[in-house]
């Protein structure tokens, strides 16, 4: 019915698509974990991501300090399942509602940029909605 060489084909096929799957499934583990570690007590902790499913994502993971103040962030970004989330040093310091507005400090790139723009959005709308009125 099918010549061994296209049964060897399908079965290399299905071995890479589960193989990938494992792999990606740990890099999701291996991700969260990381940002649980990176969120500590009377903070707030929020990801954010850029990008298409055509082109290349960022993910940031942003923690903030009952001022408003970024106290971690980290970025995974890369083309494999290998790619593990990196400190993003440039964006600690800076306030809440600067994240993603303006032209991005020197070391930031604007996907990275608008990454935690998103993620600082998700941040001001459950402290809004805890407090019930609207953060500036």
């Amino acid at each position: 019915m099918f010549e061994p060489t296209t049964i060897a084909l399908l079965i290399a096929l299905v071995v890479a698509w589960v193989g990938q799957l494992l792999l990606s499934t740990r890099q999701m583990r291996r991700f969260y974990a990381r940002a649980r570690e990176l969120r500590t007590p009377d903070t707030a902790m929020s990801i954010g991501m850029s990008g298409t499913n055509w082109r290349r994502k960022t993910y940031v993971v942003v923690v903030v300090d009952s001022d408003n103040t970024v106290v971690a962030s980290e970025r995974l970004a890369g083309f494999t399942v290998f790619a593990e989330l990196k400190p993003l040093p440039a964006a600690i310091g800076l306030q809440l509602d600067d994240l993603g507005k303006g032209t991005p400090p020197p070391a930031i790139d604007e996907k990275t940029w608008a990454a935690l723009e998103q993620a600082a959005g998700f941040i001001r709308n459950k402290k809004s909605s805890s407090t019930g009125r609207e953060i500036e």
